[in-house]
């Protein structure tokens, strides 16, 4: 299983939010270039990295930053938060993304994201599947969708998505613990995808769960800022 450690920027900063509430925001560096390569230097090369204010603002606005980490030598990263045009899928693969993670259009527009699957390679993308109480929800995690994960999903795949990544938004940044349930459902529903679980890691032995969950990866946020995990410990966990 993949470890990815988490870069949310807002204003230019790394920061953290809980449950995906403004709100509720606290500021790790004013630089998330020195922190992607602090993570690099332990071992941790593949990034998710997310435009927060892009997110809210629904268009790539971080773009100096998300540049600056993309051109570090061996760096591979995720990218999402804000983007809903062709034009913004273009600019980052050309900026150096390894995948543009996509959802508020997808969950809005899913033909327009059927055309990006075909033109740039479906594997090129992850399609996030945000979850709040049983729902799908989108455009900064502030609007809900009348779509279960499950039924999301199905659409997606059936367009030939096969990375997703799911995040449990109740979960996120709480630091106490996963939903290992999600997960082991929609791999059984879903065995050929790739599911991608976020929200709630806080220790070891929740990346192992999520592994027997049948995750391929594992964001990991907070708990790295926190100093719950050190990114040498998770280097040695993750693989291809």
């Amino acid at each position: 299983m993949l470890i990815y450690p988490a870069i949310d920027i807002f204003q230019g900063k790394c920061i953290r939010l809980r449950q995906g509430d403004f709100a509720e925001q606290k500021v790790y560096s004013e630089s998330p270039v020195d922190v992607a390569r602090s993570f690099l230097d332990e071992g941790l090369s593949f990034l998710h990295i997310v435009d927060l204010e892009g997110a809210k603002e629904g268009r790539i606005v971080n773009r100096q930053s998300i540049e600056a980490i993309l051109r570090i030598p061996g760096i591979n990263a995720h990218v999402g938060g804000g983007i809903r045009t062709r034009e913004d899928i273009s600019y980052l693969f050309i900026a150096g993304a390894t995948r543009v993670v996509v959802g508020s259009v997808a969950v809005k527009s899913p033909h327009v994201v059927q055309d990006w699957l075909s033109e740039f390679r479906s594997e090129r993308f992850v399609i996030a599947v945000d979850v709040r109480k049983g729902a799908v929800a989108h455009s900064g995690w502030l609007q809900r969708a009348n779509l279960t994960p499950s039924t999301f999903i199905d659409s997606m795949a059936r367009f030939g998505a096969t990375h997703f990544l799911c995040t449990d938004i109740d979960r996120d940044g709480m630091l106490a613990g996963p939903n290992p349930e999600l997960y082991t459902t929609l791999k059984k529903e879903f065995p050929s995808l790739h599911i991608i679980a976020s929200g709630g890691i806080s220790q070891l032995s929740d990346i192992q769960d999520l592994e027997v969950a049948g995750c391929s990866g594992a964001v990991v946020g907070k708990a790295l800022y926190e100093g719950r995990l050190r990114p040498s410990d998770l280097a040695n966990l993750s693989g291809a």
